[in-house]
């Protein structure tokens, strides 16, 4: 089988949720039958979201220096532990030779193929921002929403406050009822388009129909290296 290269350090968390993923994915019986793994937690990476708002310097360096060193270590195929990251990629792409697999394209795919119309994003501001997700859904004729601008803060500050300061006590009930809202405005599905957001639904136990993003990217890396894949992801009907 191959080898995947993850990403990391964005954040760390995340990046532990995505390597579990893989493992879960994977149908296998023994050591010997799972995904042979490197992982860069590069925990240097500049704020993306900060980046996007013109507030901070830009990952690409960073991104292109893990990318290269997970190459170094023997990578096939190369997976990022961050949604907003993907915004940066057609950059990080120019200066390394590995090819990517594009979280963000494989979750529109996903719910293009499950006959998904209508979906929330929820995700970083960095996220939300740059229209990645948008551009995406719409290409395959999918309606997706944001939350609103009161809403889209309560989510931000649940990613930053909550997951990323590794608190379990963080009281996440704001959040819920946001996803409650954006349920009567017609959303069927919940995109959780940030690694911090599936880490938080497990933490604070959110409630809805969700279609996470880093399950759709472990499946599709698992099965591009070779493996056997288990899925869990939501199927519609």
């Amino acid at each position: 089988m191959k080898t995947i290269g993850i990403m990391g350090g964005m954040g760390p968390m995340a990046t532990v949720d995505l390597m579990q993923k893989v493992i879960v994915t994977t149908k296998a019986i023994k050591d010997q039958e799972h995904i042979h793994t490197v992982i860069d937690n590069n925990t240097n990476v500049p704020d993306r979201s900060e980046c996007i708002f013109g507030k901070g310097p830009s990952p690409v360096p960073e991104m292109v220096k893990s990318a290269k060193l997970l190459t170094a270590m023997g990578a096939d195929v190369i997976i990022i532990g961050c949604n907003t990251a993907h915004y940066f990629l057609p950059e990080v792409q120019k200066q390394v030779k590995t090819p990517f697999i594009n979280m963000i394209e494989e979750t529109a795919k996903f719910c293009g193929s499950e006959g998904y119309r209508t979906l929330g994003l929820l995700a970083s501001a960095g996220t939300c921002a740059s229209g990645i997700y948008k551009k995406e859904f719409e290409k395959l004729g999918m309606t997706l929403l944001h939350p609103e601008e009161a809403e889209q803060e309560i989510i931000h500050e649940m990613i930053y406050e909550g997951v990323k300061a590794t608190n379990y006590n963080y009281d996440a009930t704001p959040a819920q009822n946001v996803l409650r809202a954006m349920e009567q405005r017609g959303v069927e599905a919940f995109i959780l388009g940030c690694t911090e957001v599936p880490v938080a639904v497990q933490m604070y136990k959110l409630q809805g129909c969700f279609v996470d993003a880093t399950e759709v990217l472990a499946e599709k890396a698992v099965a591009w290296a070779g493996g056997e894949v288990i899925s869990s992801l939501p199927r519609k009907g």
